[in-house]
């Protein structure tokens, strides 16, 4: 894959958990609902994981050449 796809996807799944984050707050479902949950345990991960991605990439990229050549 490369490098610019990389990046579309990544921010691409940002953006949407970002909007389904907004939307949570906005439309406040409540808190036993499967969409609090999915929120919680699936949403959040996801956009936490792909903002460090994003952040970290450069650094990540090295790593994963550094092992390619091992």
């Amino acid at each position: 894959m490369k490098a610019k796809q990389i990046r579309t996807i990544q921010r691409a799944v940002h953006l949407a958990a970002g909007l389904a984050i907004t939307g949570h707050i906005y439309l406040a479902p409540p808190a036993d609902s499967p969409a609090h949950a999915a929120i919680r345990w699936v949403i959040v991960p996801v956009l936490l994981a792909s903002g460090v991605a994003m952040w970290q990439w450069p650094r990540i990229r090295r790593l994963i050449r550094a092992k390619e050549r091992v």
